[in-house]
């Protein structure tokens, strides 16, 4: 036909769409037998083979199942996909189904000619060794402590058989480039028959590890990654055995190798030819380069693992100075090319070495058996900020850095270098977590609001949208895509622990929050002169004031919605313990994967719901406190007011979230400090002592009332002797950036909800004729008094801990800037071998690490103080003398 086929002539059988429905509505109700067949006869497209037989179509490929697309009314007119299913995707579900079923052998010949097409598809490999080597039984099982039994050692000969013979094929191809799946599976095998075999030494193992990395280490970037797992498993099998310097023999073994290695391919004394280098001496000394880093993470690994301290890396690794040098002559010989001169925003090869050395600096920094030495980690922060200059397109090292800035207590500079970052979009709710727990220790509570506002946000677009897309693909015929939508929304987002911790953070820091430093206003570094004066709940939140019962009625509003912050009360009230709470975590470790030596300290997923659940516990019994004081009514002629249907439902309501709370602080999966612990117990004692004002007791008398008062209130005041004594303890025990870091956490968690409480109390005591001047002839007014000087003192010892927290310097709190300087100076470079330029470029980056340390520090004492001095200004009116 001239014209092409008509719309009748066009015929199309099930597409893959069509197939996948059918095939999961069998799986759903268990008839994998029945899926297996169905499976088989589903007509597909050709696989094209890289390896083997020259056969491309191969079990039930078919050309012409291949759809006939003439032009886009093709796809428009059609209801679905016209895409048929995949030879590729029919072997996958093949084998993955028979694997369940136990016909290993069936599974084994799926796996097997998809690995002769994909020979370097690691899923598929794993796949050959469940069904040969392990027959379908779970790791766990095969490989667990007290089940361990001998593999199948045909289908272990067998698997190792089948990946030589694809190595060889390999080899045969002219231009062929080595692959590493191959490769990388000799080693799984030897790993495989260490866990499952009671005896099996790991000599083998050991040297697959070093013809793997032999092999690849000079050619693949990811060749450490590759046999991480592998090297944790080998020093772990090694556990007990006796070797010298205590170190066993296998292990010292991979440890000589690594370190002759790095020896061999060091180029730190390397002429670079002013420029003039070909393009195969190039390739080779990236290949040197990467062979080096290589043998250095390698070691590092082993270390970490062994937890033997810094000795063996004295013994087995470079030092840092001699890493330095490795790095700076990388960037003469290997130079990067800007954007602007028409250069990719690619990253430096040498970025790795910085990576290493300040791993090796944290390293030594939590060695150290006393207070940790600061001038290591400036020395730290000055390289990174170096290597950000060179490669400023390299996110880990803006990764690293943001580590090192939290470890010194600088929230500002690693906040500046997160932006730099540009997480975006879904981003957020798995990069967010590098930053925001900072943000709130170092007191810069307005950024932290803006950051979990929009994750915030993030959650309640992604919800529509997904509405709105799964009904398009379901008009359109996509049902499985729908299907996929709706799951992901269902099981990823709306549980997602970083909304939960997000809610937590905005409703805990909304009364700190400073309008000077929305939207970017943070980055001016202002003088702390300049910063404009702000007030306690002046923007949002609840402060103690008289607007706080109107706000308190709009967070109840606002809390209806599952993506507002204050929808955590709702979360919290359905929670006693934290096993109650389904929850995703979707933060993205693996972008930490250059911590090897030393890994940076992460909320864990407890800390994170155990934190933003006993916020939204205190924000619950807050918010009621609230509204319960809000109809309150005054006695009349010494009697004690009638209670209202709305009063009583209200006191029932936050004697329901004392109860609450108090069950979920003493779960035996919660960890709270002592502080932490009696500022709550002071909290809840508060929010007894407002519902026994309002309504307390049948037929109670106001003498009775004022009395049950006097008793709540005066067990406070022996709480808060108790908190400031657990808070000199904790500052006398730790060094004074650490107890600035305490104030900062402990600010908005428990100090402004008990300043909120006590401001609620004094205004009922005032209703009942308890006002401040009469505490002489009023005990309930000389118990609150009491309490309010007592919690003025504890603000008192929290601006002291502030004061000593802005005083930067080394840890003796010297305040010598040029013997810091000195000390990291000495830390990362050898001042004989380095040349005079090199010196001051280090001296400049040292000076500038300090500066922003400096700088941070001075903003968060900005930012945290006023709300201090404001709370301690206002308690000043129950104090006679002033």
């Amino acid at each position: 036909n001239p014209q092409g086929p008509s719309s009748q002539q066009i015929g199309y059988g099930p597409s893959e769409n069509d197939w996948d429905v059918y095939l999961e509505t069998l799986l759903h109700q268990h008839k994998k037998e029945e899926a297996l067949e169905a499976l088989k006869g589903i007509p597909c497209s050709p696989m094209t083979h890289v390896i083997g037989d020259d056969d491309s179509g191969g079990n039930g490929a078919d050309t012409s199942v291949l759809p006939q697309i003439h032009d886009e009314h093709t796809i428009e007119n059609h209801i679905g996909s016209v895409l048929p299913y995949t030879q590729r995707k029919k072997l996958e579900r093949l084998s993955e189904i028979a694997l369940e079923l136990g016909k290993c052998e069936e599974s084994a010949r799926g796996y097997r000619e998809l690995l002769r097409a994909f020979p370097d598809q690691w899923t598929y490999w794993m796949g050959l060794v469940d069904s040969l080597v392990l027959l379908g039984t779970p790791r766990e099982l095969v490989c667990g402590t007290e089940t361990k039994r001998a593999v199948n050692r045909d289908g272990w000969n067998s698997c190792r058989a089948f990946a030589k013979e694809v190595i060889a094929s390999l080899a045969e191809r002219k231009g062929g480039r080595s692959l590493r799946g191959p490769y990388l599976v000799l080693i799984e095998l030897e790993a495989v028959k260490v866990l499952a075999e009671s005896g099996c030494t790991v000599v083998a193992l050991r040297e697959e590890i070093c013809s793997y990395g032999d092999r690849f280490g000079p050619l693949a970037s990811c060749c450490f990654a590759d046999i991480r797992p592998y090297l944790r498993l080998l020093v772990q099998s090694t556990v007990g055995v006796d070797g010298a310097d205590g170190i066993p023999d296998e292990v010292s073994e991979l440890l000589v190798w690594a370190k002759n290695i790095w020896m061999e391919n060091s180029q730190a004394n390397t002429d670079a030819g002013n420029g003039q280098v070909s393009a195969e001496e190039l390739r080779e000394r990236r290949k040197k380069l990467r062979a080096y880093i290589f043998a250095v993470q390698v070691v590092y690994c082993v270390t970490a693992d062994l937890g033997v301290g810094c000795t063996t890396l004295q013994l087995y690794s470079p030092s840092i100075p001699q890493m330095t040098s490795e790095w700076r002559t990388s960037l003469t010989f290997l130079p990067g090319v800007a954007p602007k001169d028409g250069g990719q925003k690619e990253i430096l090869p040498g970025d790795e070495i910085i990576l290493l050395i300040t791993q090796y600096l944290q390293y030594q920094t939590s060695c150290e058996s006393q207070q940790p030495k600061t001038h290591n980690l400036i020395a730290a922060a000055a390289l990174l900020e170096q290597a950000m200059d060179h490669s400023p397109y390299n996110p880990h090292l803006k990764i690293a850095a943001i580590g090192v800035y939290s470890q010194l207590h600088a929230a500002h500079r690693a906040l500046s270098i997160y932006n730099d970052l540009g997480v975006k979009q879904i981003q957020l709710d798995s990069c967010s977590y590098l930053i925001l727990p900072l943000l709130v220790r170092g007191g810069l509570y307005t950024s932290a609001i803006e950051l979990s506002s929009s994750i915030l946000r993030l959650h309640g677009s992604t919800s529509k949208d997904v509405k709105d897309y799964a009904s398009k693909s379901f008009q359109n015929g996509y049902l499985l895509k729908a299907k996929e939508m709706v799951t992901f929304q269902r099981e990823k987002m709306r549980p997602s622990l970083q909304l939960l911790h997000s809610k937590g953070i905005v409703m805990d820091c909304a009364a700190l929050m400073n309008a000077s430093d929305l939207n970017g206003g943070l980055a001016s570094k202002e003088p702390r002169s300049n910063v404009p004066a702000v007030k306690l709940g002046e923007v949002r939140g609840l402060c103690g004031g008289e607007g706080d019962l109107a706000k308190a009625e709009k967070l109840i509003t606002d809390s209806e919605s599952h993506f507002n912050a204050p929808s955590i009360i709702h979360d919290a009230a359905r929670t006693t313990s934290l096993r109650d709470f389904a929850f995703s975590d979707n933060r993205d470790m693996t972008m930490n994967y250059f911590e090897i030596l030393y890994q940076n300290r992460r909320l864990t997923e407890k800390e994170m719901m155990s934190e933003s659940l006993m916020r939204g516990h205190i924000h619950g019994m807050l918010v009621r406190a609230v509204m319960l004081s809000g109809v309150a009514k005054a006695p009349k002629k010494g009697k004690v007011p009638k209670c209202s249907e709305e009063m009583t439902y209200r006191y029932l309501s936050l004697v329901d979230a004392l109860e609450r709370l108090n069950q979920f602080s003493k779960g035996h999966d919660i960890e709270i400090n002592d502080l932490e612990m009696e500022l709550l117990e002071l909290l809840c004692a508060l929010c007894q002592a407002i519902a026994t004002i309002v309504v307390g007791k049948d037929d109670d008398s106001m003498a009775e009332r004022e009395k049950a008062v006097v008793s709540i209130i005066e067990s406070g005041t022996k709480i808060l002797g108790s908190v400031r004594d657990s808070f000199k303890s904790f500052a006398y025990n730790t060094i004074d950036d650490q107890s600035g870091t305490m104030v900062c956490q402990l600010l908005p968690d428990r100090v402004v909800p008990t300043y909120i409480l006590i401001e609620t109390t004094t205004t009922l005591f005032a209703l009942f004729g308890w006002g401040k001047r009469k505490r002489k002839t009023k005990p309930a007014a000389a118990a609150l008094a009491e309490l309010a000087l007592s919690f003025r003192d504890l603000l008192s010892d929290l601006m002291h801990a502030t004061s000593l927290f802005r005083a930067f310097g080394d840890e003796n709190n010297s305040t010598d800037v040029e013997l810091l300087i000195k000390n990291a100076l000495d830390s990362i470079i050898d001042r004989q071998a380095d040349v005079a330029a090199t010196h001051c470029e280090d001296h400049a980056s040292v000076r500038r690490a300090i500066n922003e340390v400096s700088v941070s520090r001075s903003m968060t004492t900005d930012r945290v103080d006023p709300f201090l001095v404001e709370m301690w200004e206002n308690l000043g009116s129950f104090d006679e003398t002033e």
